[in-house]
């Protein structure tokens, strides 16, 4: 008689153990929660050192980093200078996100300009944005 107890004791043991282990196997894990920021550059063709032209960067927790960028245009024409050292800015800027761990999801540029009084769109702006997100656990 007590080997029986002993045997269907090793039995409810060993039951309710695959039991206990298989409610993990079905648990779900969490689902990851994301962050999602942007990357604005706008960049101004606006001639004669009007304009102002930006990097801004905007993050879910209300942050704003506004940079200085170097306008397309002077009284005496295209400053490729400027478009250079423009590339160069946002190129570093997006290095610094993706080597921190953000990945870009997508980026899409706008042309606006506004005629002038003659008629003539002399004056606009570039806008690129680029969207990133990062996994958070």
């Amino acid at each position: 008689m007590k080997n029986i107890f002993t045997i269907f004791s090793i039995l409810a043991l060993v039951v309710s153990g695959a039991l206990f282990l298989s409610s993990f196997k079905n648990a779900k894990p969490a689902a990851p929660k994301v962050k999602v920021m942007q990357l604005t550059a706008v960049e101004s063709l606006v001639g004669g050192g009007f304009a102002r032209s930006r990097l801004i960067s905007s993050t879910a927790d209300g942050s704003i980093n506004e940079q200085e960028l170097g306008n397309f245009y002077s009284v005496v024409g295209i400053k490729f200078e400027n478009i250079r050292s423009n590339d160069q800015t946002i190129s570093l800027k997006l290095e610094e996100y993706l080597n921190s761990g953000w990945e870009l999801v997508s980026s899409n540029s706008t042309f606006g300009s506004r005629a002038s009084g003659s008629g003539n769109n002399d004056n606009g702006i570039v806008i690129t944005r680029y969207v990133l997100k990062k996994t958070v656990e």
